[in-house]
């Protein structure tokens, strides 16, 4: 059985990688791997070379050229990848398409397979992020998808509201905990000489700040300023990564760049960490702060305190590490003397992590396995699910 999987870029890749391992090890698919997005760009660290530095074979790339963060040249694109997956498709003829999350490169994928006739598996639907344009992105992926996996129970609970069939919608946890589980970290030597901080002798804060896209985007360079501005009050020292190619993400990466210039004793900027290295950064750290997904999902397994910013992850279900606060100077002071207090930090020590287990990869590939893909016409005929509608109501 012919399975494509793509990654947009390196998060979603990080989180696809025990999955893809688990396929390459079945004798039962075969597997074709493409590389899109940031994947593909110098500014954001040309995360293709990690694909490949994990000795994976990258069969295919779609170039999705952005030559700005703005609205229009999102659109560009969208239209390019567009063009781009149509060909694929006709030349790979794959059985079934994976993709993972809400980046708006998945309207490219997901609207070439619907109109190639290829069944779509979504990981994770029925999440939210309020404020953001992945929300709308997510939801319709959920539409165009035949089978899906979700990490907890109630985001399943909002795929089948949305109007999917239960019998096409798994609970297998969220493969960051896989990673987590699996992969040989890092110790703290290796890890302070791989980021050239010394997690040994400082107070290491981790910080990822993604621009919250339904905002103004021109506020997004404040935003990143409040953060920063809070953390040189700190005795932390900061190891940030790379905001993503969102609007207002340039404002964001102008910002990081001038404080870790001005500021070298106090910030440290890397472009990408690679999984390994972000999570035994994770490990280390004293503190995570930000709004990325991973300080929602994978933080409670090494119980990190995390400082969760505005709402660009509203909607999620948040563990008991993760602290909420607005993105002003005062909040998030506040915000990071609580994740530092000794009652914080002990109230935390014996959480566990909600999302997962570290067994989704083998989940979804045994579920895959199960599934009868002889007749695509009849997977794609998915249907629309009622739930509790008065009778002349249904169709």
């Amino acid at each position: 059985m012919n399975i494509t999987i793509i990654t947009t870029g390196r998060a979603d890749y990080g989180l696809l990688y025990p999955l893809i391992k688990e396929l390459i090890h079945s004798d039962y698919f075969g597997l074709n791997l493409v590389a899109t997005g940031t994947h593909l760009s110098p500014l954001h660290g040309k995360t293709i070379e990690l694909i490949q530095q994990d000795g994976l074979e990258v069969t295919d790339t779609i170039e999705m050229t952005m030559k700005s963060d703005s609205e229009n040249a999102i659109c560009n694109s969208i239209a390019i990848g567009l063009t781009g997956f149509s060909s694929l498709f006709q030349k790979r003829q794959p059985d079934l398409v994976i993709v993972l999350g809400d980046r708006y490169e998945l309207w490219s994928i997901c609207i070439a397979a619907v109109v190639h006739k290829i069944p779509i598996v979504h990981l994770y639907g029925g999440e939210s992020t309020l404020g953001l344009i992945d929300d709308p992105v997510r939801h319709s992926v959920t539409k165009m998808s035949t089978f899906h996996f979700a990490s907890i129970e109630a985001y399943a609970k909002r795929i089948i509201q949305m109007g999917e069939n239960p019998n096409r919608v798994y609970v297998v946890g969220a493969l960051g905990t896989d990673n987590i589980k699996n992969m040989c970290l890092m110790d703290i030597r290796e890890i302070s000489e791989y980021t050239s901080v010394d997690f040994g002798q400082k107070n290491v804060a981790l910080l990822t700040y993604h621009p919250v896209t339904l905002d103004d985007y021109t506020l997004a360079g404040h935003q990143a300023q409040e953060i920063l501005s809070s953390l040189i009050q700190t005795n932390l020292f900061t190891l940030i990564t790379m905001p993503n190619a969102d609007t207002g993400g340039n404002a964001i990466y102008q910002i990081i760049e001038m404080y870790s210039q001005k500021y070298p004793d106090r910030f440290r900027f890397v472009k990408s960490l690679g999984q390994q290295g972000y999570l035994s950064a994770m490990k280390y750290a004293k503190l995570m702060i930000g709004n990325s997904s991973s300080g929602i999902i994978e933080s409670a397994s090494f119980k990190l305190p995390v400082i969760n910013i505005g709402d660009r992850q509203g909607g999620r279900f948040k563990p008991a590490n993760v602290i909420d606060c607005v993105c002003s100077k005062e909040a998030i002071m506040g915000a990071l003397n609580k994740a530092l207090s000794e009652d914080f930090t002990r109230s935390i020590l014996n959480i566990e992590n909600p999302y997962g287990d570290g067994k989704a990869a083998k989940r979804i590939v045994n579920i895959l396995k199960d599934i009868d893909f002889a007749d695509k016409s009849a997977l794609i005929k998915k249907g629309f699910y009622d739930m509790d509608f008065p009778e002349q109501f249904k169709v």
